[in-house]
């Protein structure tokens, strides 16, 4: 029974991981338009819903593979993504930790307000010492000042309100799929369960 209970989660995870994946390259929608690789997309949602049914460990485990998966298409030799991975964390650890001690709704809507404005912190905190000092360094301050900006400016005026849009947008699709898409992993737990009896 636990062999075939296992085999009936990593499926389920398996499943929500090529979600993330396919997720991670489409849709993605710019939100500035004097910063266009900061692009809105909805890869969180699935491993949020993973870590809410199968724990925190496997949605760590399933961001990981989905970011690795990414380096091979994505244009930033895996700093992006080990960027992407941090925030990741930021954003899914504090809710799935709480609904796994709390196992009530909400304690993972409290969970996941915590996780928002955890990975907001993170995503500022990533671009200001990884991912602008790797891709743009003094050139980038240059390009800012003659948009009127500093490097502060832009990352309280770009990315701040980027990861807050795309964590609230993640929690807000996470809390209307998540019963749905979890009703498929019990399904299949107690089919496992039914057949095991007989």
């Amino acid at each position: 029974m636990n062999r075939r209970y296992s085999t009936a989660s990593l499926t389920y995870a398996s499943l929500l991981t090529a979600l993330a994946i396919i997720l991670s390259y489409f849709p993605e929608i710019p939100l500035a338009f004097f910063a266009p690789w900061l692009k809105l997309d909805f890869s969180f949602t699935p491993l949020l819903i993973l870590g809410f049914s199968l724990g925190p460990v496997m949605a760590a485990i399933s961001l990981v593979i989905t970011n690795v998966v990414h380096i091979l298409g994505g244009t930033t030799s895996g700093v992006g993504e080990l960027a992407n991975i941090l925030i990741g964390l930021a954003f899914l650890m504090p809710p799935t930790l709480m609904y796994r001690r709390n196992h009530t709704w909400r304690g993972a809507i409290i969970g996941m307000i915590f996780g928002v404005f955890l990975m907001t912190l993170v995503g500022v905190a990533a671009n200001s010492y990884l991912l602008l000092p790797t891709y743009f360094g003094s050139e980038f301050e240059a390009a800012m000042g003659n948009m009127g900006l500093s490097v502060q400016g832009y990352l309280w005026a770009a990315v701040l309100p980027f990861n807050l849009i795309k964590g609230v947008a993640n929690a807000f699709l996470t809390q209307i799929l998540y019963k749905r898409l979890s009703g498929i992993l019990k399904d299949a737990q107690r089919d496992v369960t039914a057949q095991n009896e007989h």
